[in-house]
């Protein structure tokens, strides 16, 4: 398979071997030179019964660079095309993904039969949510191949200060052009490569969840960037030199993993744990205004250090679970410790069932040997991040190690869903391992 025909994927509708139905969207994958200039033809083909009233986002970085394009490139073909500009909610600071933000967009997007996305992962967050509760369609023109939501349901936001995950649908379309990609500030597609990478981890999670509590798990799924995966985690130096295959094989992982994501009806293919570090450091960030970075960057070195409690998970003989922590730590989440605490007493009843059923036959057995080939080393992840130019330490990503080990001993308490840090608590190697784990590998 070559690296675009791994792309075939989506518009379609088939019957899969997990027993589920994929309807997989978006329908169209426009990688072009001249990708913005067809946004008016691809935008007709699915919204063709409508007035022609279309909501152009972006913010002042991204209108630069694809935003008042693509709004011409509407106006010129005779839609009615507003430029709706995301704000800063400082100097210094770029847009965020949350209830106040959405409620002061919708007011200016109201009457719009499409709402386009010019930007990446806060841009396209907002896109969705604001077209989801206006149930019109949404198109995405990619900034950056910083990030897997330009093709997923899934939205991202803080609510209540808590960082959620909201269904919502994917865009009927995603457009670029490689040398919109291609110039990109490096940082963007360094997160990109990041959040690729999690992918180990967060499989690995998911599929915890298929055996211990009979989720729905989808191997077609997990193995759709399998024959482009090492284009660029096999040559790291070959994306740091922006080279057109690297950057292009880059993207469209993270546009199938974002199908994953569409296929499973659940983020679970591409967010596990290494994705509950880089949240919790964002909320930390809520709580004492220290700044925080790329959530792509923050999850590389997730990645690292769950890739390692997996690694020290899988080394256990015989599993004597302990009890599941009772509650959370209200001290440390301050103001946000309700919100916290509601999320993590739904995952009570996983904890437990887990503690029950990790001793019992052989489900310990058949749990290693069915995780162990879905996970990188840390060390691969490690050096692919490194020689790729990306953060992989925490003075990459404006962390101390202070602060990486509070995110990384909270992390497990943020979200319901069961990952190796749950299962890492319960096996006792939480949290007295987290400050070896970051001196030896952060």
């Amino acid at each position: 398979m070559t690296r675009r025909n791994s792309l075939s994927i989506f518009g379609r509708t088939f019957e899969c071997d997990c027993g589920r139905t994929h309807r997989v969207t978006p329908y169209e994958i426009i990688y072009d030179p001249q990708a913005l200039a067809q946004l008016p033809a691809v935008c007709r083909r699915h919204c063709p019964n409508r007035s022609r009233r279309a909501a152009v986002l972006m913010d002042v970085r991204t209108r630069e660079v694809a935003g008042r394009q693509a709004a011409a490139a509407l106006a010129q073909a005779g839609w009615e095309a507003l430029e709706v500009l995301v704000p800063d909610p400082a100097e210094g600071t770029s847009p965020t993904c949350d209830e106040q933000t959405k409620n002061l967009l919708a007011a200016r997007v109201a009457g719009a039969d499409l709402i386009v996305s010019a930007g990446a992962g806060v841009i396209n967050d907002l896109g969705k949510w604001l077209a989801f509760e206006m149930d019109v369609p949404a198109a995405a023109v990619a900034t950056a191949a910083s990030m897997n939501g330009y093709s997923s349901a899934n939205v991202a936001p803080t609510v209540e200060g808590v960082k959620t995950l909201l269904r919502a649908r994917p865009p009927v379309a995603v457009l670029t052009a490689p040398a919109i990609l291609k110039d990109a500030p490096y940082e963007l597609t360094a997160a990109g490569l990041g959040d690729a990478l999690a992918k180990s981890v967060s499989s690995a999670d998911w599929y915890l969840n298929h055996l211990l509590f009979g989720d729905h798990y989808c191997a077609k799924s997990v193995g759709l960037v399998t024959q482009i995966e090492p284009l660029y985690l096999e040559h790291p130096s070959d994306l740091r030199g922006r080279k057109d295959e690297a950057v292009a094989a880059l993207f469209d992982a993270l546009l199938l993993t974002g199908a994953a994501m569409t296929m499973a009806e659940t983020s679970a293919p591409a967010s596990g744990g290494e994705h509950l570090i880089s949240h919790s450091l964002d909320m930390m960030s809520s709580l004492d205004q220290r700044p925080h970075d790329l959530h792509g960057r923050q999850v590389g070195v997730g990645s690292v250090l769950t890739a390692e409690l997996y690694r020290r998970v899988l080394a256990v003989e015989s599993p004597r679970p302990l009890d599941p922590p009772a509650k959370v730590d209200h001290r440390f989440w301050g103001p946000l410790a309700d919100g916290v605490a509601h999320h993590f007493a739904q995952k009570a009843d996983r904890l437990r069932q887990a503690g029950e059923k990790l001793p019992r036959g052989d489900t310990w057995d058949r749990l290693r040997e069915a995780v162990q080939p879905l996970l990188r080393t840390p060390r691969q992840i490690r050096d692919c991040l490194a020689a790729a130019g990306a953060a992989y330490r925490a003075e990459d990503i404006r962390c101390d190690r202070a602060r990486l080990l509070a995110a990384f001993v909270h992390s497990h308490e943020i979200r319901s869903r069961f990952t190796v840090l749950d299962l890492a608590w319960l096996l006792g190697i939480m949290p007295q391992a987290a400050g070896e784990i970051i001196d030896m590998w952060a």
